[in-house]
Formats: structure tokens, sequence, C-alpha cells
């Protein structure tokens, strides 16, 4: 007989609403840890790229260059930079080089409000520390239980490279690619090819890698796979022939050709019986591939999802600027999500990471047999953990990175002293700590004969490929500039 006294009722609703809550108290305990990890990975790189900012460790290649594009975005107009136009002396210096016609990133646009309400350069660099963190959780919630796989990701070299080299339109494709990635595995096609396709709205050559999504949701769907096979490469082609022709003020697109500093990111495809060697001469290309590989244990390469990675690399290993070669600067943070979920995907058929559900669209997979499957997050760890001190994040551990030393306060007196709104010439590292407030070019031995500047600021210790201090001062003094300020290498002239 049903139980139908008050303490009966009483009881079944005590069970229902148990019932109703478990789901709930589940999904609280399924995201906590992934919240947990993507916060502290905030953190810990939020408090590193601006320790790196506050000690001059930041450039106007590239912070200064986007804090200037931020900056007209906020301001209501298309994103333009006085710093750019450095390498573009036939461009409009009274108004900066139209960023655009450099490369198509819109969605830096999206900082563009957020800096109209706190004007900072630091914006930047935050936004990227959270960027990070995001991509962080995506990873850590499909890699559940096994949270070392997503501690492995966040510390991994490729995001240290990008955090460390002051801010990049990369940082939007990083948590993009995840969120694609992850729609993929969890069978969401459509919600996969809509998160890839977004990634043309962080730079012009992300039809290609879109093209690669094609392929893979083409034996799932082929109506999305067939439509992105095309419409990236199509993409592509527009934004790099037609758009961004229309915005340069040389009607080119600059990575075409091989002018000035710039490379030509078609060099090695002018010669496409020598392609083979390009991908693997010299041997630093090689040194990268190991670098992405060999901390996954090899397994990534057993997941079709590596593929999304190929395009990427064939672009740099066929430039001939060698910096993209190599594991410096920001170039490899869109492989990290790659490799970590094609790992992530090459784990799936065993007993520790199995989902019914994947396997039975997965039925290509098999259990891994040279390293057992259970150690791999272990493994992969204690790789990534090792690497530190050949990575970037090692500075933390160097007692003078946490302390100012006397070049630090010269060159905040420095940069102190130019007025807000005053047009200045700044040295490389100096640029980002003056764009908020002054109108800045850049430092150049041809600076005075492209435009009109009352203040000169100048690290004359400097040694990169931008140092002419001597001509600079001598340029300055001779066009009517008189010293103001001379302390540990950095001078500071007004007209």
């Amino acid at each position: 007989m049903a139980d139908t006294s008050i303490t009966g009722v009483a009881r079944a609703a005590d069970a229902d609403e148990t019932t109703s809550a478990a789901p709930r108290t589940t999904l609280r305990a399924t995201l906590r840890t992934p919240a947990v990890l993507a916060a502290a990975t905030t953190v810990v790189y939020t408090v590193f790229a601006l320790r790196r900012h506050f000690l001059f460790r930041t450039y106007a290649y590239d912070l200064g260059i986007f804090g200037q594009g931020v900056r007209s975005y906020a301001a209501g107009h298309l994103p333009t930079s006085t710093i750019r136009s450095d390498s573009a002396p036939s461009g409009p210096w009274g108004h900066g080089f139209p960023l655009l016609g450099d490369h198509f990133s819109p969605i830096v646009g999206v900082l563009g409000p957020l800096y109209r309400l706190w004007p900072h350069i630091e914006l930047l660099l935050i936004a990227q520390s959270v960027l990070v963190g995001c991509s962080v959780f995506i990873v850590a919630r499909r890699a559940a239980p096994h949270w070392w796989l997503a501690v492995a990701y966040a510390m991994s070299w490729g995001l240290q490279g990008l955090v460390n080299f002051d801010f990049h339109e990369v940082a939007f494709a990083v948590p993009l690619i995840a969120l694609a990635l992850d729609a993929y595995l969890a069978q969401r096609w459509v919600a996969c090819a809509w998160w890839a396709a977004s990634l043309l709205l962080v730079k012009e050559d992300a039809g290609l890698t879109l093209a690669v999504f094609g392929l893979l949701l083409w034996r799932h769907d082929r109506r999305i796979g067939g439509v992105l096979c095309v419409a990236g490469p199509v993409a592509t082609a527009l934004l790099v022939l037609v758009v961004i022709p229309h915005f340069n003020p040389q009607h080119v697109y600059p990575y075409l050709q091989s002018t000035g500093r710039q490379a030509s990111a078609g060099s090695a495809l002018s010669q496409p019986w020598l392609i083979p060697v390009h991908l693997v001469w010299p041997a630093t290309k090689l040194k990268t591939l190991a670098m992405l590989l060999i901390p996954t244990a090899l397994l990534a390469l057993r997941s079709p999802l590596i593929l999304v990675g190929v395009p990427t690399l064939l672009m740099r290993f066929t430039s001939a600027d060698h910096m993209y070669w190599g594991t410096d600067y920001h170039y490899s943070a869109i492989l990290m999500p790659i490799v970590f979920f094609a790992l992530i995907d090459a784990l799936a058929c065993s007993d520790t990471l199995a989902r019914s559900d994947t396997l039975r669209w997965r039925p290509d997979l098999r259990p891994t047999r040279w390293v057992p499957a259970r150690w791999v997050p272990a493994v992969v760890t204690v790789v990534t953990i090792g690497l530190v001190p050949l990575s970037p994040l090692r500075s933390v551990f160097d007692p003078g990175f946490w302390h100012d030393g006397p070049r630090t306060a010269s060159a905040r007196q420095a940069v102190a002293l130019v007025p807000a709104g005053a047009h200045v010439a700044a040295s490389n590292a100096l640029a980002p700590h003056l764009t908020d407030t002054a109108q800045v070019y850049l430092a150049t031995d041809t600076v005075f004969a492209h435009a009109q500047v009352d203040w000169v600021v100048l690290d004359t210790d400097a040694d990169d490929w931008l140092s002419h201090s001597a001509t600079i001062i001598g340029q300055a003094q001779s066009a009517g500039f008189r010293q103001v300020f001379n302390a540990s290498g950095y001078v500071v002239l007004r007209r």
C-alpha cells in the first residue's frame, strides 16, 4: 500500500529534490577543477606579463602597434598605427598605417569598448592571459578526470611563448580552436563548423585551417564539411588578394613579397620541388616538431586532429623568415590546443579516458601499446615541467625579475616627462608605455623625414634591429632639439 501519510509525502518530496539536485551537484563538481585551473593560469600569466611590461621588456613591435590599433577602435575608427608606418615609409604617416592593410584581424576590435572604459595598454596583456585561461578551461573539461593533462597544457611552451612576447591577435585563436576541437569530440558538427569559421576573424590565413576542419567533418556531415572545404580557401584568397590590398597604402598584401625586413611567406613556394627540403631544413624546424610531439609521447600522431596544425606548420616552414621556424615568439601558441586535443582523442579508447559515445563514432581507435594510457597524463606533465628551465617562465625564479634596477627607474622617469597629447619618437621598448596618451612614432633614422615630433625618448643601450640612437640624437640636435634627461642610458630630447 502506498504511503499517503504526511511523512511519506515528505519523504517522496525529499527523494525528488535529492534526485534533481544530483545532476546540479555533479555539474558543479565537473566544472570546479577546470575553473580553478583556468583562474590559476590566468593569474600566473597576468602577473608574469605585467611584470615583464613594468620591466620594459615589451616592445613597439608588437604591443605598441596593437595598443594603437585598440585605441583607434575605442575611438570609433578603423585601426591605425603610426608605429607600423616605420615599415611603410610611403604610407600615411600623419594618420598612421591602416592595420587592416597588414593583417585581417578585426576580432581585436572587441577590446575597443573595454579600452574605452579603462584606457591602459596593460588591458591587452590581461586580455591575452584571460584568453589563454579560457582555453585551459576547455581543455581541462574535456580531459576530465585527468586534470594533469590540463596542467601540462597550461604550462606548455607554446602558450608561454605567446605570453612572453607582447600581445598578438593569435591569442583569440587559442580558445576558438579549442572550442572547435571540443565540439568535434562531442560530435556537435554544426558548433564545430561555426567555431572554426570564427577563426577567419583572427587572421587571413585561417581559411586553410578551416579547410582541414572541413575534411575532418566530411565523413560525419558531407554538407557541412564540403562548405568548409570550399569556404576556407576562398575566404583566404579574398582577404589576401582583395580586402587587405584595399586597405594597404601600396594596395598589396605585404607578405607575398620580400621587401625590407619582411620576408615572404611564400618564398619557398616559388620553388615547389624544394618544399620537402624546406620542411625539415634547417634543423631548427625539426626541433620545433620534436618539441610539439615528444611531450605527448608521440601519441598525438594517432589522432586525425593533429592534421589541423598542418597548414600552420607548412606556412611557417616554407617561409624565408627564420623567425617562423623555431620555438620562440608566439607562432606556436595555436598549435598547443591542437596537440593536446589530439592527445586526448588518441587516449579516448583507453580504460581511463574511455567514453562510450566516442567509441561508437571512432571505431578506428585502439588502445595504445607502447605507453600504458594510465601513465600518459603523468608522463606528459613530467616532461612539460622538465621543459620549464628552457621556457620563458624560468624568469620568475630569477630574483632580479621581481626587483627594479636603476635602469628600470630611469626608464620610468624618462617616459613620465612626455606630456599627454605629445608627438614623440620612442625606442622600441619605450613606445608601449607612451601609446595610451601620446602620438607615438618609432625612433628610426628616418623618423624626422616622415613625422613631426616634439619629443624623442631613446634607450641608447638597446641592442636590436632598431638601434640608431647616435644617428637619431644627431638629427634631433640639428633640428633644434635639446636634451632634458640623461640617465642609465635613457635620453630625452624636446624641441
